[in-house]
């Protein structure tokens, strides 16, 4: 006769529920600087179900966002296909800087569904949000500089990375200060105005979808 489990052996054992990892590209403009945040960021906030891939660096504004399309098709068509692949989003991450072209990558991304996150002048206005506010127009060169003050491992022409340990605990502080940034912007018709930056808009994606419900 075939030994018998104890029912309470059988009830007692759960199948696995771990769900997909939700999947950030990001089709970037530098080639450190971005991808080696937003992986340092998924780390301490997806909670290992938030997948970040970089593309970078990935060119001037117009031909980011035309890659991200590029991607997104393809990606679409895969999960045609598989209709398990992972749920996804594409972004272009861009500065504005001296860029030709910014209203036309704007309108390509809209009207591909293309997420942006895009910085006036550049990424490092998100950095310095971390540390200290700032509100007048800066160009880059006067911006990175400023950066590199407050932020000693951060050196303009060389090494370009933001010190994740100095500013991973006031993303909160940063976020405030884009989003009056931005509502200042928009109050004279100009929300993409020098400076700003919608890059949080990113890491808001992050930490939503690493969140365990």
């Amino acid at each position: 006769m075939a030994r018998r489990i104890p029912p309470s052996r059988l009830t007692s054992r759960k199948l696995g529920t771990k769900s997909p990892k939700f999947l950030i590209i990001a089709v970037c403009e530098g080639k450190n600087t971005e991808p080696e945040y937003l992986k340092s960021f998924a780390k301490q906030h997806g909670n290992g179900l938030v997948e970040v891939e970089t593309v970078a660096p990935a060119g001037a504004p117009l031909t980011i966002v035309q890659k991200a399309v590029t991607i997104k098709k393809a990606r679409n068509a895969k999960k045609v296909v598989d209709s398990f692949d992972k749920l996804f989003e594409v972004w272009a991450v861009f500065d504005v800087d001296e860029h030709p072209n910014i209203p036309q990558a704007i309108d390509m991304a809209k009207a591909n569904k293309v997420h942006t996150a895009i910085s006036n002048p550049c990424i490092e206005i998100w950095a310095l949000w971390h540390i200290t506010p700032y509100c007048a127009h800066i160009h880059r060169h006067d911006l990175q500089r400023k950066l590199a003050s407050a932020m000693p491992s951060y050196e303009p022409g060389r090494s370009k990375q933001f010190d994740f340990e100095q500013i991973k605990d006031d993303f909160d502080l940063a976020k405030t200060r884009a989003e009056k940034q931005l509502e200042d912007h928009e109050a004279t018709g100009n929300p993409c105005a020098n400076p700003s930056t919608t890059f949080y808009r990113l890491l808001d994606r992050i930490i939503e979808n690493g969140i365990f419900y």
